[in-house]
């Protein structure tokens, strides 16, 4: 079971495609039906899909849940946004705040960088929780058999030649990121760009979300990492504080 074919088959919903029968999506994505059954059965079971009498497919009601979350943690984005902004003003990169959704990570809140070049990340957007600096600042600190969990579903797949897609290589990092308190990512989502991701708890002391920052390979790297580590370890005291 292909996770590139299930985020696929999600992607060609949008405002004007709100349904699609099996044939359609079969042709808009060129595989054949037989698979587009299997993976739309497996959206379908876990609530990402449902069929309506007429056989067709519309979105589940997991993204009402999405849509909760991403409402619910407005208060955490009021709380962050000063704060991020102050950062992408002294750093001069985009900084991201994430939360956990399952299997996944949500977008809340992103400020980009001024500069030119710059890495964007938009509200709303979802993410895989295996990989990249905002992600992995909250799996390493998740129960341990959630690692297993995304390896059973088949929900883990490389993305980049630097994307870890074993459960022992992605296991170990975790253990690296715990024992440091933040995670580093270098293109494993999207080539040449590289970025620091630290968790963030709530009131029970729970990680639940992430402060990143991310920017170009080639300037990120000039920067001086013991102070990005020491400043943004400062934002998350100040923002656990109202939480």
């Amino acid at each position: 079971m292909s996770a590139e074919k299930i985020f696929g088959i999600l992607d060609l919903y949008n405002q004007t495609r709100r349904q699609l029968t099996v044939s359609e999506i079969s042709n808009l994505m060129d595989i054949p039906q037989s698979s587009v059954y299997r993976h739309v059965r497996v959206l379908k079971e876990n609530g990402f899909l449902y069929e309506t009498s007429n056989g067709d497919y519309k979105l589940g009601y997991r993204f009402l849940d999405f849509a909760n979350i991403v409402r619910l943690d407005n208060s955490l984005s009021e709380i962050a946004l000063p704060i991020m902004k102050e950062l992408t003003n002294q750093f001069k990169e985009t900084t991201i705040l994430s939360v956990i959704s399952d299997n996944f990570v949500v977008c809340v809140e992103t400020v980009s960088s001024p500069q030119a070049v710059t890495v964007s990340s938009e509200q709303g957007k979802i993410i895989p929780l295996y990989v990249g600096g905002s992600s992995k600042a909250i799996l390493a600190f998740q129960p341990n058999d959630l690692v297993d969990e995304l390896f059973n579903k088949n929900l883990v797949v490389k993305h980049t030649e630097n994307t870890l897609a074993t459960k022992d290589e992605l296991k170990a990092n975790l253990k690296e990121i715990r024992e440091k308190g933040y995670s580093v990512s270098d293109s494993e989502i999207d080539l040449g760009v590289y970025a620091y991701g630290f968790p963030i708890k709530n009131s029970k002391q729970k990680v639940f979300a992430s402060l990143a920052i991310a920017g170009p390979k080639e300037r990120m790297q000039l920067k001086s990492e013991h102070e990005i580590v020491e400043k943004f370890i400062e934002a998350i005291n100040k923002i656990e504080k109202y939480l």
